[in-house]
């Protein structure tokens, strides 16, 4: 029986349409072109925005990831997350990215730029693990989502980020306080009358407003609907 030897059996099949010498030349074109086209976007990735929108095939764009400015923003302090250009991002890019922006690039048969990423404040000073999401601006104060990356949030995010929401959110969670500690106090001291706890209840929001105000703007923290979109360093 006659063996047949499948690889040599390619060569010969790939011989007859294309030279070893055009098809190294045809692979390193190849390389090239996709080296380049990394480089692009990278430098796009990591240049400054202008005000300029993407235009995007109104037919092919999918409205899972069509979301308007006031969306993100409420997410974004819901979470205490910032949205903010990609030049400004410090964290890792997923290895793949290049290659899902040029996908959508020729899917859309257009060049994308002005690239915006929601993630918690710490991933625009060193690099973190958490989650952001890449955006582009589509017009009117629309943006698309081109990519998300790293772990899930956890719900408890949302509740421990809730009392900075805003100077109200601070402020009741003071008093929540403050009446946790003044029922712990009736329990440790049954013999309290309602009138004494009462009083020590007005103590405890005294204190306890103080001392949270105080080391919140004591450690230049701000509350997340001031700093959503705010390129300063206080977070």
């Amino acid at each position: 029986m006659i063996k047949v030897n499948l690889v040599d059996e390619l060569l010969k099949e790939r011989n007859k349409d294309i030279s070893s010498a055009e098809l190294l030349s045809t692979i390193k074109n190849i390389w090239s072109k996709s080296e380049s086209d990394k480089k692009s976007i990278n430098d796009r990735l990591n240049r400054k925005n202008s005000n300029e929108f993407n235009q995007l095939d109104f037919d092919k764009m999918e409205t899972k990831n069509i979301f308007h400015k006031n969306t993100i923003k409420k997410t974004c302090v819901k979470f205490r997350l910032r949205f903010l250009d990609s030049n400004l991002f410090k964290g890792d890019y997923p290895k793949n990215i290049t290659n899902i922006i040029s996908d959508l690039e020729k899917n859309h048969n257009t060049k994308l730029n002005n690239f915006m990423i929601m993630a918690p404040s710490k991933l625009f000073k060193i690099k973190s693990p958490d989650d952001p999401i890449l955006f582009v601006p589509i017009g009117n104060d629309y943006y698309y989502l081109v990519h998300k990356w790293g772990k899930e949030f956890n719900l408890f995010r949302k509740l421990l980020v809730l009392p900075f929401k805003n100077i109200d959110n601070l402020t009741i969670f003071s008093i929540l306080v403050s009446v946790i500690f003044a029922l712990t106090g009736k329990l440790i001291f049954p013999d309290l009358t309602g009138s004494e706890v009462f009083i020590l209840f007005l103590f405890l929001v005294k204190g306890f407003i103080f001392i949270f105000f105080y080391i919140f703007f004591l450690t230049r923290r701000n509350f997340s609907e001031s700093i959503w979109n705010s390129k300063y360093d206080s977070f």
